[in-house]
């Protein structure tokens, strides 16, 4: 299914994550494989970072996916230490080389850096306006943060990006960009990977009920998270390296939750974020780089 983003441009939904493939900051052909085989299965939106190291990754499965390039919409984020006006658009530039593609489909701002935001912001505005990005947003932009950039903004984030899963769907924000046509984009929709330090007896995808509701369906209780995302006009974009799950994760058209089971959902907000905060954030992500040398097997082009 495809999500008409505020300027036209049509998102597919779900997308495909690729954070922490093969482990963190790894760009080799494995995982280009992985991506490859998110492709053939029918995944056309791919989500990864400059931060996640993996770009090099990402374009040669883009390259090598059998698919049109206009048939994929291909998501990147500038990273913290990438912000400002001139940075950003030297990291869009850097980013674009790694994919090797000629345009992006979506740019995003990864955390918010209040004391940037409005130059970035700019920045990214001449990239739409030269026709470089069809579209431009923000992640983990709490209401504070998008009130801040609207403030100067010619052009309107077109999405959010942000953890959602049933444990954390921070409901305030979700109402804030529902008002202001901002899409939600919903990463960690199960609760985190393997690769986080949370318990797996954690996860919502554990819960009792997520599990019953699965019964009920014949379904997987990834999928029913995955249903409640779509149902809520949400674009969940989960990770998998299982190819069985990578196709379980897109085979949402079969059933339907009913208000019942929405609500019931709903119900289980706990307000348990499992990722960074984004306060916390604006002083960690400035020790975390982005990865600058080649990549070390043939994934790098």
């Amino acid at each position: 299914m495809e999500i008409q983003l505020n300027n036209g441009v049509p998102m597919p939904s779900p997308g495909f994550g690729v954070a922490a493939i093969s482990g963190w900051q790894v760009d080799t052909d494995e995982v280009a494989e992985v991506v490859s085989e998110a492709i053939q299965i029918g995944y056309r939106h791919l989500d990864t970072a400059s931060v996640y190291g993996n770009e090099r990754s990402v374009g040669s499965a883009i390259a090598a996916g059998g698919v049109e390039r206009g048939d994929l919409f291909v998501a990147t984020k500038a990273w913290t230490t990438e912000h400002g006006y001139d940075q950003i658009l030297r990291a869009f530039d850097n980013s674009r080389r790694r994919l090797d593609i000629e345009y992006l489909d979506l740019y995003l701002l990864h955390w918010p850096v209040p004391d940037l935001i409005a130059e970035s912001w700019r920045a990214m505005e001449r990239l739409v306006s030269e026709g470089a990005v069809r579209a431009i947003g923000v992640s983990n932009y709490r209401i504070s943060d998008l009130e801040l950039l609207l403030a100067s903004a010619d052009v309107a984030p077109a999405c959010n990006q942000i953890e959602i899963h049933p444990y954390f769907s921070q409901p305030e924000v979700q109402a804030y960009c529902r008002e202001k046509a901002i899409q939600l984009v919903s990463y960690s929709p199960l609760g985190t990977g393997t690769w986080s330090d949370i318990p797996a007896e954690q996860k919502p995808i554990v819960d009792p009920l997520i599990r019953e509701i699965a019964e009920r369906h014949e379904v997987t209780p990834a999928q029913v998270i995955l249903r409640w995302n779509l149902q809520h006009d949400w674009v969940p974009i989960p990770k998998s390296e299982n190819s069985a799950r990578m196709r379980q994760n897109l085979d949402l058209r079969g059933f339907e939750l009913s208000e019942a089971e929405m609500t019931s959902i709903d119900a289980l907000e706990k307000g348990k974020r499992f990722n960074m905060d984004p306060e916390e954030a604006i002083e960690t992500t400035k020790h975390v780089a982005v990865p600058r040398g080649e990549a070390s097997t043939a994934a790098s082009k």
